[in-house]
């Protein structure tokens, strides 16, 4: 009995994976991204994350991605930074950021977060045109909705082996 409940776990796992590399970011229910300019203040930046329930912020220079801004950059780069009341976001954006193309695969957008430890990837086009922003909760949403018996099966750290169910 114990080695067929590990197959069967290893069959949920095994389309789990296959599902993440076919399915597309592209095909992800995905919000429209915020859009502004470097020379927006972090108090107007702010103000539109909170409206919008947002993460992060693109900016965007002659149609193209120029830099990221996310809410843990506003905690750390400014608040609480006395010259910082006029900062703009030139101030404190990421330039060098991972992008990927909304024809990634759901797999290879985890692989880009999880190396990078970012939660937030920008997705542009050939061009480095903004077409969209992938978020960690994005794909959490995704697998869960999509695979809730492997998601409500985990056990509570990864490496963990549960040798017999739980409770009576």
């Amino acid at each position: 009995m114990r080695w067929s409940r590990k197959v069967g776990h290893g069959i949920a796992c095994m389309r789990l994976s296959e599902t993440l590399e076919r399915e597309l970011v592209r095909h992800l229910p995905l919000p429209e991204p915020i859009i502004l300019h470097e020379e927006t203040s972090i108090t107007e930046a702010l103000r539109r994350m909170q409206e919008a329930r947002r993460g992060c912020v693109l900016i965007q220079k002659e149609g193209k991605l120029r830099g990221l801004v996310t809410e843990r950059d506003i905690l750390v780069k400014y608040i609480g930074n006395r010259e910082a009341s006029h900062f703009t976001l030139k101030e404190i954006m990421t330039t060098s950021v991972s992008t990927l193309s909304p024809d990634a695969s759901l797999s290879q957008a985890i692989a880009v977060m999880a190396k990078g430890g970012y939660r937030h990837v920008p997705l542009v086009d050939e061009q480095g045109a903004i077409l969209g922003v992938v978020a960690a909760r994005n794909l959490v949403n995704y697998i869960a909705e999509h695979f809730p018996a492997e998601v409500f099966n985990l056990p509570p750290r990864l490496e963990q082996k549960m040798e017999s169910p739980e409770g009576a």
